[in-house]
């Protein structure tokens, strides 16, 4: 492994992992989601996950001060993106009656894009499974439901090319 591994881990998978997480904090602050604490002190720590992956990567993988001024800029700013549930929390109204459908929307646009970057489709199963267990009609039931099952298709067939790919 090259010595800037982590680097581009950082701007590569840390980045596009905030950025997609912040349209999903959108997402869960518009359906009213983080009127429970619970629930964004959950996300909030799933959120803080790859940031702590990303500094053990770069303490033990560092090749010089810049490498790891700049790293540990990024990770500091990919940590202040993840605790933003907490403070959205602060501001919260309760949930409405378009909450279920407002997620399933959301899920399947990851959905969509997730036929183009396969690891979207994590996003979308974590905005299905919010809409699948919110108070929803059948309607949105169905539909989350259908959204789960693709989304777990699709991670799936990424898992699977991954395999083939460290494999061959």
């Amino acid at each position: 492994m090259s010595a800037y591994t982590a680097t581009a881990f950082i701007i590569l998978v840390l980045g596009g992992f905030i950025l997609l997480n912040l349209i999903l904090n959108g997402l869960f602050f518009f359906a009213g989601k983080y009127h429970s604490k619970r629930f964004s002190q959950g996300h909030t720590i799933i959120s803080l996950v790859l940031p702590a992956i990303a500094l053990i990567w770069t303490l033990i993988n560092h090749v010089g001060f810049a490498d790891l001024a700049i790293n540990m800029g990024l990770i500091v700013v990919a940590v202040g993106l993840s605790l933003l549930p907490l403070q959205l929390s602060l501001h919260q109204k309760e949930q409405h009656s378009y909450t279920s459908l407002l997620l399933t929307i959301g899920a399947a646009g990851f959905l969509a894009l997730s036929y183009l970057i396969q690891p979207i489709a994590i996003f979308a199963i974590a905005a299905a499974h919010v809409a699948f267990i919110s108070n929803a009609n059948i309607k949105n039931r169905v539909a989350s439901a259908l959204v789960l099952i693709c989304g777990y298709l699709v991670v799936a067939n990424w898992g699977v090319q991954t395999w083939q790919a460290f494999t061959q």
